[in-house]
């Protein structure tokens, strides 16, 4: 073998090793992600081939991934597609790029969808800003009967949102439409929304320039949260009279510090039994309130 071949355990090991001093963090499962992107292998593939060469175009294609990915290109952007929830879906440049912590949203959404004292027959879903569709889609796996519309302001969004329903099996049940907030949905689901989830900006304006570079490509909208980072909570509680049935439920993603605030803004709307649920690495993450209508 030439000198200048790597192999795939060489070529993980020294990527792992140039991610890290870049700042770049899991610095290793990155060098994993994109080699196999390159290769077309699952990462168990590797580790079963580690000592096969990687040259000619697939070395080039690799080191151009490495080298974007060390000037703070997502990684999913990279290789088109994120894992949530245990599941694969698409994800294009241009969409918000969901995160880990966001897995704690549907857990919490679906566990209010079947509830262990009752159990909704098919259930009506809203989610208000659907991006990469993951939520939703998510939700619609999760709770086989439930029927799902999303909206979001971003026509790539929408167009994502359905690409992912088909991956994921879930296309008939789920309606994505292309609107700002709740304008796009039919008059007759007013009162009748069992659910309404969201993630929504929640980033304060002054704040967007201190983001790390990765997450500032991200598009603008789907950071900015207003003056302070609570403007999007604001408009959501003020429709859930108008939107949700009776005792139906509103659950929310906010910023680790949002909790009280947000917390008061579903209260003044209305909404009782709020509960506040922490992520994984114990932060405030998800807020909750039923529908006191």
């Amino acid at each position: 073998m030439p000198a200048d071949m790597k192999t795939v355990r060489e070529l993980i090991r020294i990527t792992g090793d140039y991610l890290e001093d870049k700042g770049i963090e899991s610095a290793r499962l990155n060098a994993e992600r994109l080699l196999s992107d390159v290769l077309g292998l699952s990462r168990i593939e590797l580790y079963l081939q580690h000592d096969r060469p990687v040259l000619g175009e697939e070395l080039d294609r690799y080191r151009d991934h490495v080298r974007r990915r060390a000037a703070g290109e997502p990684l999913q952007t990279l290789i088109g597609t994120t894992e949530f929830y245990s599941r694969t879906f698409k994800v294009e440049p241009g969409v918000f790029i969901p995160r880990p912590e966001t897995e704690r949203l549907v857990e919490v959404a679906a566990e209010l969808l079947t509830p262990a004292d009752r159990r909704l027959i098919a259930p009506l879903a809203v989610e208000i800003g659907c991006g990469t569709g993951v939520v939703g889609v998510s939700l619609a796996v999760e709770v086989p009967q439930l029927e799902l519309y999303g909206t979001d302001i971003n026509p790539a969004a929408v167009a994502l949102s359905e690409h992912n329903a088909r991956l994921q099996g879930v296309a008939a049940r789920t309606h994505f439409l292309t609107g700002n907030r709740f304008d796009p949905l039919p008059e007759q689901l007013r009162g009748q929304v069992d659910l309404l989830v969201s993630n929504p900006p929640y980033i304060r304006h002054a704040e967007l320039d201190d983001l790390p570079a990765e997450v500032q490509r991200d598009p603008r909208e789907a950071l900015d949260g207003g003056d302070d980072g609570l403007k999007y909570y604001r408009a959501l509680a003020a429709q859930i009279e108008r939107w949700l049935r009776p005792d139906g439920w509103i659950v929310v993603e906010i910023g680790a510090d949002q909790d009280e605030a947000v917390t008061e803004i579903l209260r003044a709307s209305g909404g009782r039994d709020v509960t506040v649920t922490k992520d994984y690495n114990d932060l405030p993450r998800v807020v909750a309130a039923r529908n006191g209508a």
